[in-house]
């Protein structure tokens, strides 16, 4: 399978990160064939990728044509057609959380057992997308900062309420804060204290807490998480929230911060606040001084690194350990959650 010849299909469009998606996969070569009907963004979908045919989802799986399905759906929804696709022998590229309970995860993993490769695949686009949250990832594996100590991530999100929908509200829904976001921070945090592998042993979550700070109109909402991680010797510190202030001018000032017995790395996703302006900042600490490492220059590669993976069972991207790692870790951690707060 080339990956010129890779035809895809979309199930679920209820969140924004189908068009970077998709986008990432049609300029790397692939083809947006089809879409089944539904979800709140169909309607820009559609009118985006004019070329893509209608389709029920049981005629998308049905296609033998059709080797990748694209998910972007509710997301408690999400896992029940993973499964069935990869029963149908697809291929599954799902925006973040995967999955949204423990029973999912189980299934998930029944219907990939014994499959070559990387079939399902969650993308953390946290990592993928931004060229300073994957530069320090890669420089902390390289060993850039000698052993590494301690990870600290922060995934602040602007509210904007008034442009959510109404399932957003809904914690069954999103499965939790931690399961949600919290999902960008357990990758970036395994993905530097175990490596590209997957974890010998699973990570622990030593403190969990979860509540809501600011949205009295939606009682059922989690606004604000956090969890401590450990693995490897590893200590991972990781705060979420939609606390972000409105006068901030993004969507979040997302920090990945790695400490190492010889230095420091620090990412600064969206903002270097009264610093330079644009996105993308990291800096780096050692013994040779301070600076600032340009990463202009870094290819956003994870769409060409997952089509060749299609191609030859690969797992250029990520293990598939590594996926799976990741989901089960922020599921322990939401079910391990205290309320916010209480001691």
């Amino acid at each position: 399978m080339s990956s010129t010849a890779v035809r895809f299909a979309v199930i679920g469009a209820d969140h924004l990160h189908l068009f970077q998606m998709v986008d990432r996969l049609v300029a790397a070569g692939a083809a947006a064939v089809a879409h089944a009907p539904g979800g709140g963004l169909i309607g820009m979908y559609t009118g985006w990728q004019k070329a893509s045919e209608e389709r029920s989802a049981d005629a998308i799986l049905a296609d033998e044509s059709i080797p990748l399905v694209v998910l972007a759906g509710i997301p408690c929804e999400r896992a029940a057609v993973a499964v069935a696709a990869l029963r149908a022998g697809k291929h599954v590229l799902s925006d973040k959380p995967g999955v949204t309970t423990r029973a999912q995860l189980d299934e998930v993993r029944s219907a990939i057992d014994g499959r070559r490769g990387r079939p399902w695949t969650v993308l953390f686009s946290e990592r993928f997308e931004n060229r300073a949250i994957g530069e320090a990832v890669a420089l902390a594996r390289s060993g850039a900062v000698g052993k590494v100590v301690h990870v600290v991530g922060a995934g602040p999100h602007l509210l904007s309420a008034k442009h959510r929908p109404e399932w957003f509200w809904d914690g069954t829904a999103t499965g939790g804060i931690l399961v949600d976001i919290g999902s960008h921070q357990a990758d970036q945090f395994l993905a530097v204290a175990v490596g590209a592998d997957g974890p010998p042993a699973p990570a622990q979550v030593r403190l969990a807490a979860v509540g809501n700070a600011a949205c009295p109109d939606h009682p059922a909402m989690q606004d604000v998480g956090s969890m401590t991680l450990v693995a490897n010797g590893v200590v991972g510190d990781h705060r979420l929230d939609y606390l972000t202030a409105d006068g901030l001018g993004t969507w979040g000032d997302v920090r990945l911060t790695i400490v190492g017995t010889e230095g420091v790395i620090e990412a600064r996703a969206n903002v270097d606040v009264a610093g330079e302006p644009g996105a993308e900042h990291l800096f780096v600490v050692d013994a040779a001084g301070t600076r600032r490492v340009d990463v202009s220059n870094r290819p956003v590669d994870w769409a060409e690194q997952f089509l060749a993976d299609l191609a030859d069972g690969g797992e250029r991207l990520m293990s598939q350990a590594h996926v799976v790692a990741v989901c089960d870790l922020v599921l322990r951690a939401q079910q391990a959650a205290t309320r916010w707060g209480e001691s």
